[in-house]
């Protein structure tokens, strides 16, 4: 993942304007392999905690923003009440939202930033 602090700083504002989320929640870079293999996700989003969680070693930037768009997703569905404990059941509307704001928020920053597409050397 690329090491551009102002580029994670940048993307993440943009997810916040893009979603209309009123406050940013915990965000949190996971270099644990480990953490990977217990969820079985490459990033979390914790309602109770207001954190998002996302696994960044081995991906390219791009990937993990994605995974990063998805969990903020979430958390501006916190924001709007819509979160229940079944929300993230695979194909539920909660999370095929997610799936859906996170594809459209990285084709409209991708085209801003190319780079993110780059593969680390």
């Amino acid at each position: 993942m690329t090491k551009d602090k102002e580029l994670i700083k940048h993307f993440i504002a943009n997810c916040k304007k893009e979603l209309g989320i009123q406050s940013l929640p915990d965000i949190k870079f996971i270099a644990d392999k480990a953490w990977v293999s217990d969820r079985r996700s490459f990033g979390e989003y914790n309602p109770d905690e207001n954190s998002a969680s996302v696994y960044y070693t081995g991906r390219c930037t791009a990937d993990v923003f994605r995974s990063l768009a998805h969990e903020l997703t979430h958390h501006r569905q916190k924001e709007l009440n819509m979160i229940h404990s079944d929300s993230g059941q695979t194909g539920s509307e909660i999370e095929n939202e997610a799936n859906a704001m996170a594809g459209i928020i990285m084709r409209d920053y991708g085209k801003l930033n190319p780079a993110i597409y780059e593969l680390d050397k």
